[in-house]
C-alpha cells in the first residue's frame, strides 16, 4: 500500500511538472504572437529558456521577453502560509500557559509572569528577524504586543495580582518599544498595533474610575508617537484615532468633575481635581506645538486635522474647564483671563506666520479661528447680557475680511463669515434681540450693529473677489463667491430686530394695548425693507438683491395672509394689506423694467 500512495505522489508531481512545461510554452507562444503583431522581430526558439521545473515563472518569462509584466496575486502565498502556521504555532504555546494556569497546575501570578515574558521574547525576538530582514519578522511582534495586552488586563481586572500603576508601566514600556521598533525597521502596521492598543488598554483598565493623571500621561505619549508616526508618513490615521481617545477620556474626567465638590474623602481624591489643569494645558500645548511644526515644515502640506485641531482644542478645553470651576473653584476670573491669554497667543502666533511667509500666508488661519473660537466663548459666558458683546462680534467680523485681503488669505475671509453668522446666531437664540428684551439698550446696539457691519461686510465681499489660487474653499467650494449672500441677510435681520424693537419701545409707552399695531407694523418693516431691495436691485441690476428681495416680499405676504388676517382686525388688518399690495405693483414694475432692460442691444 505504501508503494503505490509513493507511486500516486510521484505521478502527480510529474504531471505537475508538465503543466507548468505547458504554462510556460504557451506564455512564450503568446509573447512571440504578439511581437509578430506589432511587426516586431520575434524572438527565436532557440533564445527561449528551457523549460524546467526550477525555470522561472510564466510571469517572469513573458516580462523578459518583453510582454507586459503580470499583476501579483492578492495574498502572496510563499509568505502567507508560512506566518499563519507560526501564528498558530505562537498561539498554540499562549493557551498552553493559559491552560496550565486556569487548572491551578501554576500559580496564577507565576502564569501572568510567565505569559507576559513569553510576550516579551516575542517582542525581542522580532527586532532580531527584521534584522535579518526574515518574511516572519512581523509575526512575532505584532503577537507579542496583542498578547502583552490582553495578559496585563485580564491579569488585572480579573485576578488583581497587577497593580494598576503596574500595568500602566507595562503598557507604557511594551508601546515604546513596538514604536520604537516600528520607526527602526519602517514597520507601519506595527505601530498601528502597539500606540493605539496600548492606549486603548490603559483606557479599559479601571474603567470607569482610572487614575486620571498617570492615564493622562499614557496618552500623552500616545499623541505624541501617532505626530511622529504622521511626519515619518506611517500610519497616517492614528492621529485621529489618538483624538478620539483623548475626547472620550476628558469626556470622562469632565463627568467625574461634574458633581458637588464637597462629596465623600475617597471619591474627590479618586477626581484628581488637583490634576485637572495641569494635564488639560498639556493637552492643548501639545496638540498646538503639533500643529505649529507642521506649519514650518515646508515638506508637510497642511490637511484637514492641523486645520481643525487647533479649534477642537480650545473649544474643548474651554469646555471642560469651564465645567471644572464652576464646580470646583469658587473664583472663576482667572480662568476668563487665562482664556483670554490663550486667545491672544493664538492670534499672535498667526501674526508671527503671516510675517513669516508673506505669499501665502500658510496656517494663519487655522490659528485665528482657533483664537476667534475661543474669544466667542469666553466673552458668551462672561458677560451677562450678550447684546453688549454682540457688536465686537460683528465688528471683529469686518476686521477680519479686512485683513484678508492685506494678508493674501481667502480662509480669513471664510473664518469672518463665519464669526458674522455666529454673532447672528447667538443674538437669535439667546433672545438677546427679540422682544420684549430684558435689556433694550443691548437689544438695540445687537441689531443696529449686526445690521450695519453685515451689510459693510457684504458691500466690500462683493467689490473685492475672493482669490482662488490658493484657497481650497473659493476654488472648489463656492467658486462664484455665493456664501456672501449669508452677509446681506444677516444685515436684513439685523435691520428688522432693530426696528422692530424701536416700534414695540413706542407702542408699549403710548399704550396697554398694542399688540394688534405692532403685528402690523411687522409686515409694514418687512414689505418695506422688500421695497428697498427691488428698488436697489433695479438700479444696479443686481440678479442677487432682486431674489433676496422677492423673498423678503413673499416672506411679508405669507405673514400677512396667513397670521394677521387671523390675528388682527381693523386698521392694523388694512395697513398689512395695503403694503402687501403696494409691494406687489412695485415688483410688477420692477420685473416689467428688468426683462425690458435685458430686452435691448447692447
Amino acid at each position: 500500500m505504501m508503494d503505490k500512495g509513493d507511486n500516486a505522489v510521484v505521478m502527480v508531481e510529474n504531471l505537475s511538472e508538465q503543466i507548468e512545461i505547458l504554462q510556460l510554452r504557451v506564455e512564450q507562444l503568446s509573447t512571440r504572437l504578439q511581437a509578430l503583431e506589432q511587426g516586431k522581430a520575434a524572438t527565436s526558439p532557440l533564445q527561449q529558456p528551457q523549460a524546467t521545473p526550477s525555470a522561472a515563472p510564466p510571469a517572469m518569462a513573458g516580462s523578459a521577453a518583453g510582454a507586459p509584466q503580470a499583476l501579483p496575486p492578492l495574498f502572496d502565498t510563499s509568505a502567507l502560509l508560512p506566518r499563519i502556521s507560526t501564528i498558530c504555532f505562537l498561539l498554540v504555546i499562549a493557551l498552553i500557559l493559559r491552560t496550565i494556569t486556569d487548572n491551578q497546575i501554576i500559580d496564577t501570578r507565576a502564569g501572568s509572569i510567565l505569559g507576559m515574558a513569553y510576550a516579551c521574547v516575542l517582542i525581542l525576538l522580532g527586532w532580531r528577524l527584521y534584522a535579518k530582514n526574515s518574511r516572519l519578522a512581523p509575526v512575532f511582534p505584532g503577537c507579542g504586543i496583542l498578547l502583552l495586552f490582553s495578559i496585563v488586563l485580564e491579569t488585572h481586572k480579573h485576578y488583581g495580582s497587577l497593580s494598576t500603576d503596574g500595568a500602566y508601566t507595562i503598557l507604557f514600556l511594551a508601546g515604546a518599544t513596538v514604536f520604537a521598533l516600528s520607526i527602526r525597521y519602517r514597520a507601519s502596521y506595527l505601530i498601528c498595533l502597539g500606540v493605539p492598543g496600548a492606549a486603548a488598554t490603559a483606557m479599559a483598565i479601571d474603567f470607569p474610575y482610572p487614575d486620571f493623571h498617570i492615564l493622562s500621561l499614557l496618552l500623552l505619549s500616545a499623541i505624541i508617537a501617532a505626530s511622529y508616526a504622521f511626519k515619518q508618513q506611517m500610519c497616517r490615521y492614528l492621529r485621529w484615532f489618538t483624538l478620539l481617545l483623548a475626547t472620550l477620556f476628558w469626556l470622562l474626567w469632565t463627568s467625574k468633575m461634574n458633581t458637588i465638590p464637597n462629596c465623600a474623602e475617597p471619591v474627590a481624591e479618586a477626581m484628581d481635581p488637583d490634576w485637572f489643569f495641569p494635564m488639560l494645558f498639556c493637552f492643548w500645548g501639545v496638540y498646538l506645538a503639533t500643529v505649529i511644526l507642521n506649519v514650518l515644515n515646508k515638506e508637510l502640506r497642511l490637511g484637514f486635522f492641523e486645520s481643525v485641531i487647533p479649534t477642537v482644542t480650545a473649544a474643548g478645553a474651554f469646555g471642560a474647564g469651564y465645567v471644572a470651576v464652576r464646580n470646583w473653584f469658587q473664583e472663576e476670573l482667572w480662568f476668563y483671563g487665562l482664556m483670554v491669554v490663550i486667545a491672544t497667543l493664538h492670534l499672535v502666533i498667526a501674526w508671527w506666520l503671516s510675517r513669516r511667509d508673506r505669499e501665502q500666508s500658510t496656517g494663519v488661519n487655522v490659528f485665528i479661528l482657533a483664537g476667534a473660537c475661543l474669544i466667542v466663548l469666553t466673552s458668551a459666558t462672561f458677560f451677562k447680557h450678550i447684546g453688549f458683546i454682540l457688536p465686537v462680534w460683528s465688528a471683529s467680523a469686518l476686521g477680519l475680511a479686512l485683513l484678508s485681503a492685506y494678508l493674501h488669505n481667502e480662509g480669513v475671509r471664510v473664518t469672518s463669515y463665519l464669526l458674522q453668522a455666529t454673532a447672528c446666531f447667538t443674538a437669535i437664540s439667546s433672545g438677546a434681540v427679540l422682544v420684549p428684551a430684558q435689556a433694550p439698550v443691548a437689544a438695540g446696539l445687537a441689531g443696529i450693529s449686526l445690521c450695519l457691519f453685515s451689510l459693510v461686510q457684504y458691500n466690500w465681499s462683493r467689490s473685492h473677489a475672493p482669490d482662488p489660487s490658493h484657497s481650497f474653499f473659493f476654488s472648489k467650494l463656492d467658486t462664484h463667491n455665493y456664501s456672501a449672500t449669508l452677509l446681506l441677510v444677516i444685515g436684513l435681520l439685523g435691520g428688522y430686530f432693530f426696528a422692530q424693537l424701536v416700534l414695540y419701545q413706542g407702542l408699549s409707552s403710548m399704550a396697554s394695548e398694542f399688540m394688534p399695531r405692532f403685528k402690523s407694523g411687522q409686515s409694514l418693516i418687512i414689505n418695506t425693507g422688500a421695497l428697498i431691495l427691488l428698488y436697489i436691485a433695479l438700479k444696479r441690476r443686481n440678479r442677487e438683491i432682486l431674489l433676496i428681495g422677492s423673498m423678503v416680499a413673499l416672506t411679508g405676504a405669507g405673514k400677512v395672509f396667513i397670521f394677521d388676517l387671523l390675528g388682527i382686525k381693523g386698521m392694523p388688518l388694512v395697513l398689512s394689506v395695503f403694503s402687501t399690495g403696494v409691494v406687489a405693483a412695485f415688483g410688477s414694475v420692477v420685473m416689467g423694467r428688468w426683462q425690458k432692460k435685458e430686452a435691448e442691444p447692447a
